[in-house]
């Protein structure tokens, strides 16, 4: 599994189609905290949100980075199609670990905040970039290539499904119970809309963390199923 890791990042490295994604990470961070100073959770609120929406760019190109011929042989060299696309989601995971490292400590460097980020700030930060980057990862692959011949499907897919993700977010009352069903972006964008004066994170914040992550292993295990379906077909 090293060794296929390795590869494929290095596969993608030599592609360069992550720097239109990672340049337009880096100018959002740059123009969000141009003028200080800015309220803390609010900020990681409106960033996580943006992260959401890239890490569906990134995850696109990372899945479509090798193209059909030699995407075939590099799955026999890693025995099989699941090993394929476990290195391929790894990939992303880590990507979105970085970025969400960086979004949550760049303002903290330049001192953008108008008070210091408490250790509770930086935990609440990060997990929602990062809980928001796993979604995003597990929403689009479900359109990348191998669900979705069409290359136009595929990315108008990935777009319209986080666009209503966050759309969602506003029809909690509307949707009522039915609003579990739907991917939880409202659920990180309620937690950071939180007082910056917060004095402890509720234990409640960690459970609707926790529900984040097990709907985007459920939405993977989804890709799964299909993937092996599409392959007895």
């Amino acid at each position: 599994m090293i060794s296929l890791l390795h590869y494929q990042l290095i596969n993608y490295l030599r592609t360069y189609k992550y720097i239109p994604p990672f340049f337009i990470f880096i100018l959002c961070m740059v123009v969000n905290y141009a003028f200080v100073p800015n309220p803390i959770l609010d900020s990681y609120s409106f960033t996580s949100t943006f992260l959401f929406l890239l890490m569906g760019w990134f995850t696109v190109t990372i899945f479509h980075a090798e193209d059909e011929g030699q995407k075939v042989i590099t799955i026999l060299h890693s025995k099989g199609q699941k090993a394929y696309f476990r290195a391929l989601y790894l990939i992303s995971i880590a990507i979105g670990f970085c970025l969400s490292w960086v979004s949550v400590l760049y303002p903290i460097v330049i001192d953008a905040f108008g008070e210091k980020p408490k250790t509770l700030h930086i935990i609440l930060g990060f997990l929602a970039h990062f809980s928001l980057s796993i979604l995003a990862i597990a929403l689009s692959a479900l359109f990348t290539r191998e669900l979705v011949k069409n290359k136009q499907n595929s990315w108008w897919g990935v777009l319209s499904i986080l666009i209503i993700s966050i759309a969602i977010a506003s029809l909690k009352n509307e949707l009522k119970g039915l609003i579990w069903l739907f991917p939880p972006v409202q659920l990180s964008l309620e937690m950071m809309s939180a007082d910056d004066g917060l004095q402890a994170i509720p234990a409640v914040f960690y459970w609707q963390f926790i529900w984040i992550f097990i709907y985007s292993l459920l939405v993977i295990w989804l890709y799964f199923c299909i993937l092996n379906r599409k392959k007895k077909m």
